[in-house]
């Protein structure tokens, strides 16, 4: 039986305000035990997304000591936003694409999870661990 996005996505995708803080969305990662998330504005128009990974990155720099020239050193993680952390091009999928397209594009792009769009709004998340649960049944 073939699989598409509509069987495999996560439909109440967990979302990230636009000016949630770096330690807010760490907190939220870990209560809600996830990896990532897209980034929100007040309409729920999809600006970004934050991955652990984003998070990760985020701390190595702020802990850098070769930091580019003319960056404020006094600034840390805590000062920084959901939008400021995000990928700001989420790679998208749609509700009819195949399992097989999906993990396709997750290993080109070298991501863990896509957006599932359908007319213009995201409707789910499929992560790598839905394609493994999927590929296990």
């Amino acid at each position: 039986m073939q699989l598409f996005a509509r069987d495999l996505m996560e439909r109440n995708v967990l979302t990230i305000p636009a000016a949630m803080s770096f330690r807010d969305i760490q907190h939220l990662f870990v209560v809600a035990g996830c990896h990532g998330a897209p980034v929100v504005d007040d309409a729920g128009n999809v600006l970004g997304i934050v991955s652990a990974m984003d998070l990760l990155r985020a701390a190595d720099q702020a802990n850098d000591e070769d930091r580019d020239p003319g960056e404020d050193e006094h600034l840390g993680v805590s000062t920084l936003t959901a939008t400021e952390l995000a990928t700001p091009e989420p790679v998208w999928v749609e509700l009819d694409a195949s399992a097989f397209e999906i993990a396709q594009v997750m290993r080109r792009e070298g991501i863990h999870r896509v957006l599932v769009r359908q007319d213009g709004k995201c409707v789910g998340i499929v992560s790598a661990l839905d394609l493994c649960r999927a590929v296990r049944e």
